[in-house]
């Protein structure tokens, strides 16, 4: 996980420059948005197991003995980036800008960090007969999900780097991430056991994970069809000069 997040740092340490953006402000994002996933992760595990946690409390401290979540981390990296944004006084097209390089820089993360669930055999699949299921400690065949998730983020890496020309408007490139992700986690979720110990609880058929991602899902559609829908905005310089035009004629 902290090979990730260095990853990502010098990702976007180095698209800064070619966006103008000053290392120091990269910097202090940084501490922000890797403090908030930090303390999201983990309360997300915390929250979706309840009853481990609160009859002793004091588990909820050992992150070091494992438990954490994905969309924690992010909605607590996205709550330290906006407390950033109030703190740094920051307008929409510069903050946009900044998430923007995060969500480019997110999928060389996810794939560090999925390689290490993928060599801890974290993530028990659900059992499978096709040919490239591995065999869990258990003795079973199952599906190796976290293979699935950095195969993910191969994919969602380059399909940025394709989509990333037609969308114009600073804050959409991040917006789409979180389409793209949402969408494909919630169905590899199905690839993950059920009934196990090792098994995420699960609501209507679906685990907590997959609900967030048809939330965030359709949040994140929302948001981009807005953001399409919004009136570009005029210059004043190019004002001026239409009003120049018309006055000459």
């Amino acid at each position: 996980m902290a090979l990730g997040f260095l990853a990502g740092l010098v990702f976007v340490l180095r698209q800064a420059k070619e966006e103008r953006i000053k290392k120091e402000l990269v910097w202090d994002l940084f501490w922000w948005v890797l403090v908030g996933s930090v303390v999201g992760m983990r309360l997300g595990y915390v929250l979706q197991f309840p009853q481990k946690f609160f009859s002793n409390p004091v588990e909820i401290v050992k992150i070091w003995d494992g438990g954490l979540t994905f969309y924690g981390g992010l909605s607590g990296g996205i709550i330290g980036a906006l407390y950033f944004k109030k703190v740094k006084n920051l307008n929409s097209k510069e903050f946009g800008k900044m998430a923007d390089l995060i969500a480019l820089s997110a999928p060389l993360g996810i794939i560090i960090a999925r390689i290490g669930c993928f060599l801890i055999n974290d993530h028990q699949g659900a059992l499978t007969s096709l040919p490239w299921g591995i065999v869990w400690p258990d003795g079973q065949i199952r599906h190796p999900v976290a293979l699935y998730l950095i195969i993910n983020g191969v994919l969602l890496y380059y399909i940025l780097e394709v989509v990333k020309p037609f969308l114009k408007k600073e804050g959409q490139v991040f917006l789409f991430f979180l389409l793209f992700y949402s969408l494909s986690r919630f169905f590899l979720d199905f690839t993950r056991s059920v009934g196990t110990e090792l098994s995420d609880p699960r609501y209507l058929f679906l685990s907590i994970s997959q609900w967030v991602s048809l939330f965030i899902f359709f949040l994140s559609v929302t948001a981009l069809i807005a953001t399409r829908k919004q009136p570009k905005l005029i210059k004043a310089s190019d004002k001026l000069n239409c009003e120049k035009e018309k006055r000459g004629r």
